[in-house]
């Protein structure tokens, strides 16, 4: 009986991954701009872009739905931009009282100038998430920012 429970237990403490509790190295420097609004405004300040998140579906805490949002770049002047060549985004959830993330980030796809759109995203529950967008220039982080979603 005492194996199960010290089996029980070490399971526990492992099943959900690194915890958000001592691990915060990847938001030191990361803001939280927006709330879980039908639209939401953000901004890269490294390369002087601005975005607009609007949800098409969701967002559902549902893992069975999917959400999707698009993404509007836009410059300084207000017209519509691309990211330019080298840089992509990354888009990914995080359940900062799970210690989890979500059951598929999808993927962003370009629709047009300075239009794109994330696609196939699937939280795994309701609960409190964070929507961190980031911008990669090649395999380095080059800017990021979060959402504060309440499912």
């Amino acid at each position: 009986m005492k194996i199960l429970l010290i089996a029980f237990i070490l399971l526990a403490l492992t099943s959900c991954g690194k915890s958000p509790l001592f691990n915060h190295e990847n938001e030191k420097d990361q803001i939280t701009q927006g709330t879980n609004a039908v639209a939401s405004s953000l901004s890269f300040k490294s390369l002087n872009l601005y975005l607009k998140i609007n949800w098409l579906k969701g967002p559902y805490g549902d893992p069975s739905l999917e959400n999707s949002f698009m993404i509007i770049v836009q410059d300084s002047n207000g017209e519509l931009t691309d990211l330019p060549s080298q840089y992509a985004f990354y888009n990914w959830g995080w359940m900062p009282s799970m210690g989890h993330g979500t059951a598929d980030d999808g993927y962003t796809e370009r629709l047009s100038k300075g239009v794109y759109i994330q696609r196939e995203l699937y939280f795994n529950m309701g609960g409190d998430w964070d929507l961190n967008i980031q911008l990669y220039e090649g395999s380095n982080l080059s800017d990021s920012t979060k959402v504060e979603l309440s499912l």
